[in-house]
């Protein structure tokens, strides 16, 4: 009985902990502007930032959105490895998938097979260690979506391949929020959004954004 107890204190107390570094964006959207997105079958679309580089996969994206629309994400991380990077193409996955905290790395074999996450590396990303060769390294993370759904996908992928060495992520409190047609989750661009707003949440852990007029306000 007192292991089943510390488990479930232990298990509590992580949950807990994710609730103090979760981070939620609220999106507003007036109601002329929300006919005439759904109208022209706009999809409202969400991109996280990685270090200095630019916003570069839809992590999620939405056609059922509602006029009061809420997104939030915890820092559980996945790494993986891509052949890849292709404008206006989605993600394909190409070596296993492993969970990486900061401060953590994990090791691409010559075989190509991503290591259990370990120790190691700077607290502020964690880091891939290529031992195979070109490689384009990715990273998931987890989010919870307008329609309450919890899901782990891409945010991230590096536009040129690595060569053999090591990389550091480094996850950034920002999100990318816009609306644009004809797009799914998980795909890559490289040119800028229209209709965007970059939201900071560095330095608090919820922020709200209303879309009027064709233009973003803070509320």
């Amino acid at each position: 009985m007192s292991n089943a107890k510390n488990l479930h204190e232990l298990a509590l107390s992580f949950s807990n902990l994710l609730k103090d570094v979760r981070k939620t964006v609220n999106i507003q959207i007036a109601s002329d502007d929300f006919m005439n997105l759904k109208q022209a079958r706009y999809i409202l679309c969400f991109a996280k930032k990685v270090g200095d580089n630019d916003y570069n996969v839809v992590w999620q994206s939405y056609l059922d959105y509602l006029l009061y629309n809420n997104f939030s994400w915890t820092p559980q991380y996945a790494l993986f490895g891509s052949t890849t990077f292709q404008d206006n193409y989605q993600v394909r996955i190409a070596t296993n998938t492993v969970n990486i905290g900061l401060g953590e790395t994990s090791t691409l074999s010559a075989d190509g097979v991503l290591g259990s996450s370990e120790p190691g590396g700077p607290t502020t990303g964690f880091t891939m260690d290529n031992q195979y060769g070109s490689i384009h390294p990715g990273v998931n993370q987890l989010s919870t979506g307008i329609t309450g759904e919890v899901i782990s996908t891409p945010i991230y992928v590096t536009e040129a391949p690595m060569v053999k060495g090591s990389i550091v992520l480094t996850p950034v409190e920002k999100v990318l929020v816009w609306f644009e047609e004809n797009i799914e989750t998980s795909t890559m661009f490289s040119t800028p959004r229209s209709m965007e707003v970059e939201i900071d949440l560095t330095f608090q852990n919820t922020a709200s954004r209303k879309f009027e007029n064709q233009q973003w306000k803070t509320i």
